[in-house]
């Protein structure tokens, strides 16, 4: 690489130092992956403007322009500031570039050239579009796959209201050199022939992997497609590329607004670092070569190799040329090179140009060389020997061959600087014939056309080649040499620099189409031009004919107004900036005339061209609504009523005839109740049999005129009831022409109106009243509603009265046949009144009435009993109990009962009030002194007598009781299993009973003897 620097340095100090054409050459500061224009500050030309003189951009040469390219190949002198661009394709390899240029300056007789090499600094920016994430893409082991191209590995700055754009530049730069980019696939989703296409040649396939070879797209999708890197070709460098180009346009023109290139790196775990090539050992490294005699290069006298680039995309750069003669590139031998690839070498397009003088013994020389690789290391010099051999011949040879370089169009003489022939015996016997060529011109000798001349012809510059003028780049004329006894052939080559001679010419005219109004962006597809001769961007349009129905406005986005223009550059017009602004007259056809110009000065004119647009009539009269269309209707709930003219109906005043299109565009809702879930639809009356409220019938979402003139279109209200208040509804359309011609956000006003067709209903809760009392009817206990019906309008009848009590009304006693309303419930004017009477239950039929419909209902009532009466003793009791003296006796209900209408008398409570004096009471051996009167009835309660002997005769006995109610508790029948009332007796006294017992003596003691 130091070779290459030193070599290059020299050029250009030999090139500025010379003082002839080129004054400036500073070298060029380029962004990595971005784009630099070359300016006056880095290259100027000293020429005059007008003089004929232009700079060819060589591209045969390999060590240049190796991380970017200089566009165009071919421009003037004196170019623009923004014409002449080098962009880098962000090559991470190296710092530096060099482009190789070639100046000629024409004159009317003779061509100057001078070759210059324009170096390239390559800066990094710390801010782009691009910028690489914190994880790189790995590969684990050779074959292997690396980690997905995600969010994690790269970035990109962009913004929403522009398109992000990514493309992938393999063909452009040859990387990845050692694997390629797939995108993995499900392999259950492969089948078919599109199995065999995923392993191309004999590249490994261990995965279900697809190349992906070409791709443009989003910048999201790149960033989430998974593409990954897969590794192919070990062994190999530690390092492969993945190379993209980042584009942001402009979302609304598509005008390219930033682009950038990167290079993705790849790290290949388990490769070695990069080797640098080296001389193959199958060379010679010798060259045999023949006096005057153009001798190819091969790789069987130079040749190298490379562990880790292939072969064929090896360079080698001559380091030290040879002393005389020159290494030159069959392509164009008159002119050295300074570098070529193995490729050219492998196909003989390299060879040896001797000296053009003549030696009578050999000559030897030495080339130095070297090898550089796809990672640009190079190799050690190697070392060609040349050794050129005395001719010993007496045929003429050919000693020198330069060609001829010439401007289009020019003519010029083919001197003995540019041909020169050698013949041994007899130099003047030689003459030339022209067997093949010229192609794009002719030959004259001495002002006179010809194809034969002599060397003498050629010395005195009396040959004269003349181009045809015509738009070609090469021409070449091969010459049979003779002198008479020998003969060759030979090919002259000729270099031809285009002129800017030829005006612009259209290669896209398509008529421009808009709306009446309207504008339209001119694109590339409608309007075109190209010059064979310069850049393209710097095309003029300059209109002489003005458009009569609209103007040509230049805008760079949609939301503005626009400048009108009358020329603009086709640049503009690839940037989306130009557009066709139509006036809005009534005007359908309009046209412009303009002519293209290029930058040349003067500027090559074109002839003029015609640019023809039809615009599109738009309506300006919307439809109308006809006098006498109301646009509402009214509809009683129950009932399905036609849309007919009077209701709505529009025309079309341009064309009354037509039919107009209705779009409901919000569907049938009611403002007043938004939470509406069926407020009615509107119907195609076709689509149902019967015309009756169906909830199945489809909704109609689009009609015409046309039918609601011939009564199918149809509104069908809710299908559920509305309630008693009528119910407002709306729907909002549209109504268009067949023009497009839309009126908007009309609204049509439905009324429904309700039917009362229902009875009410009623719902009765318990009423619960204590024995005697009252209690107020309420809404509680006696619910009525009615969805057709207003409440003001329900009443309430008694249809039959209480059986244990009274309805009041305000105090009022309400009969069979009286009414109240449910503002009587609410207000709680309404008692039910108890006639204390022993019962638990009552009821009370009503029936609720809307005036048209009623529904009967019944109010049951719960009497809760009160604890009023005291307990009355049993009647038919028996008077006295008998009990033999020590024993006892069971006291049944025969002997001791009692009632109670408030209570359950087995409930009823006996309580001691006097002991019995000769014995006691006992319940299951235990002496009591309060017992109920269920163990009465179950026959637990005994008199046991315990007063010893009574002696002869019966004696008697008393036991006093009270009859007690106080925990009785209610009724078995009352309250329908709520808790009984409270046992809080609410009468005064209670019953006393004396139990009469007499014991019976028994003769059980043996008599006692006294004396």
């Amino acid at each position: 690489m130091a070779a290459v620097c030193v070599l290059l340095l020299l050029l250009v100090v030999t090139a500025v130092c010379r003082g002839s054409l080129v004054v400036v050459n500073s070298g060029l500061e380029v962004t990595r992956g971005r784009s630099a224009f070359v300016t006056e500050k880095v290259l100027k030309i000293d020429v005059d403007p007008s003089a004929d003189c232009k700079v060819e951009v060589v591209m045969n040469e390999p060590v240049s322009q190796r991380v970017g390219r200089l566009t165009p190949q071919v421009f003037d002198c004196s170019f623009l500031e923004d014409e002449v661009k080098y962009v880098h394709n962000g090559s991470p390899l190296l710092n530096e570039d060099t482009v190789m240029l070639r100046v000629y300056r024409f004159t009317s007789s003779d061509t100057l050239v001078e070759t210059v090499v324009l170096p390239v600094q390559v800066v990094d920016s710390g801010s782009g579009v691009v910028e690489l994430g914190s994880a790189p893409l790995v590969v684990p082991q050779f074959y292997g796959l690396s980690n997905a191209i995600d969010g994690s590995v790269l970035s990109v700055r962009t913004a929403a209201d522009l398109v992000c754009t990514v493309r992938l530049m393999t063909a452009d730069t040859h990387v990845p050199a050692l694997g390629q980019l797939v995108r993995e696939e499900d392999s259950t989703q492969r089948k078919g022939r599109e199995t065999a296409a995923l392993c191309p040649g004999n590249k490994p396939c261990r995965h279900d992997a697809k190349e992906v070879r070409f791709l443009k797209t989003s910048c999201q999708d790149f960033l989430s497609s998974g593409l990954k890197y897969q590794h192919l070709s070990p062994p190999s460098p530690e390092i492969d590329y993945i190379p993209i180009r980042v584009e942001l346009r402009e979302k609304a023109t598509r005008a390219l607004l930033e682009t950038e290139a990167a290079w993705l790196p790849v790290l290949i775990h388990g490769a070695m670092q990069n080797q640098p090539p080296k001389a193959a050992f199958m060379a010679s490294f010798i060259l045999e070569v023949d006096q005057f005699i153009l001798t190819p290069l091969t790789t069987a006298a130079l040749d190298a190799k490379d562990h880790e680039t292939p072969q064929e995309r090896l360079v080698f750069n001559v380091t030290v040329p040879p002393a005389e003669g020159y290494i030159t590139h069959l392509d164009d031998h008159t002119k050295p090179i300074r570098s070529f690839t193995w490729l050219d070498l492998h196909e003989m397009k390299v060879a040896y140009q001797p000296p053009n003088s003549s030696q009578s013994q050999r000559r030897n020389y030495e080339v130095e060389f070297q090898a550089i690789d796809g990672s640009y290391a190079t190799s050690p010099p190697i070392v060609v020997h040349i050794s050129i051999r005395a001719a010993e011949t007496n045929a003429p040879r050919v000693s020198w061959n330069m060609g001829l370089d010439l401007l289009e169009g020019q003519s010029r003489p083919i001197t003995w600087e540019e041909l020169q022939i050698v013949d041994n015996d007899n130099i003047n016997a030689v003459y030339l014939v022209a067997v093949d060529g010229p192609l794009h011109g002719r030959l004259s000798v001495r002002g006179g056309k010809a194809f034969m001349f002599r060397v003498q012809d050629l010395r005195e510059g009396a040959v004269v080649y003349h181009h045809s003028d015509s738009d070609t780049t090469r021409d070449h004329i091969v010459f049979r040499i003779s002198d008479g006894r020998h003969s060759i052939r030979h090919k002259f080559p000729i270099n031809i620099l285009p002129k800017d001679d030829s005006p612009p010419f259209l290669i896209n005219n398509v008529a421009v189409e808009v709306e009446e109004g309207g504008a339209v962006r001119l694109e590339e597809y409608m309007l075109l031009a190209s010059d064979l001769d310069s850049s393209d961007d710097y095309i003029l349009y300059q209109v002489v004919s003005s458009p009569r129905a609209g103007q040509l406005v230049r805008k760079t986005s949609t939301q503005e107004t626009g400048v009108p223009v009358d020329s603009f550059l086709q640049r503009d017009l690839i940037q989306g900036q130009i557009y066709y602004q139509h006036s809005g007259e009534e005007q359908f056809e309009d046209s412009f005339d303009f002519t293209l110009s290029d930058s040349h000065q003067p500027p090559n004119l074109s002839q003029t061209y015609t640019v023809v647009v039809h615009v599109f009539p738009v309506k300006d009269q919307l439809p109308v609504e006809v006098p006498g269309s109301v646009r509402s209707l009214t509809v009683k709930e129950t009932e399905v009523v036609y849309i007919t003219q009077s209701h709505l109906h529009f025309t079309d005043r341009e064309h009354p005839g037509t039919d107009l299109t209705y779009v409901i565009t919000q569907p049938c809702f009611s403002p007043l109740h938004h939470g509406l879930m069926d407020a009615g639809r509107l119907f195609y009356t076709d689509t149902t049999n019967a015309m009756k409220r169906d909830h199945m019938v489809p909704v109609l979402k689009s009609f015409t005129q046309h039918a609601v003139n011939h009564m199918k279109v149809a509104f069908m209200p809710p299908v559920e009831d509305i309630g008693p208040t009528p119910l407002f509804i709306q729907f909002v359309f549209s109504v268009s022409d067949h023009h497009g011609g839309t009126v908007s956000g009309l609204l049509f006003n439905i009324t429904v109106t309700p039917v009362d067709d229902q009875a009410p209903e009623a719902f009765t809760n318990l009423l619960r009243v204590e024995e005697g009392g009252g209690a107020f009817v309420t809404e509680e206990h006696l619910l009525v509603q009615d969805r057709d019906s207003v409440e003001e309008a329900l009443r309430v009848e008694v249809r039959r009265t209480a059986r244990h009590g009274r309805l009041e009304l305000q105090g009022r006693t309400l009969l069979q046949g009286d009414r109240f309303t449910l503002q009587d419930l609410r207000g709680l004017r309404l008692r039910y009144i108890h006639d204390d009477s022993e019962t638990t239950e009552d009821e009370v039929g009503l029936k609720v009435t809307d005036g048209l419909n009623s529904a009967d209902v019944v109010l049951p009532i719960q009497i809760l009993p009160m604890n009023d009466e005291p307990p009355q003793l049993g009647g038919g009791l028996r008077g006295e109990l008998s009990c033999e003296e020590g024993g006892r006796v069971q006291v049944t209900v025969d002997y001791l009962s009692a009632t109670d209408r408030d209570s359950d008398d087995s409930r009823l409570t006996y309580m001691l009030a006097r002991s019995p004096g000769r014995g006691e009471l006992q319940r299951a051996g235990l002496t009591v002194d309060k017992f109920s009167q269920q163990d009465l009835l179950q026959g637990h309660i005994y008199y046991v007598h315990t007063g010893g002997e009574v002696g002869p005769e019966p004696v008697s006995d008393t036991v006093t009781l009270i009859i007690s109610d106080g925990e009785a508790g209610g009724t078995d029948s009352c309250c329908h299993g709520d808790a009984p009332p409270p046992p809080v007796p609410l009468h005064g006294t209670l019953p006393v009973y004396d139990l009469n017992i007499t014991v019976l003596p028994v003769n059980n003691k043996v008599p006692i003897v006294s004396l």
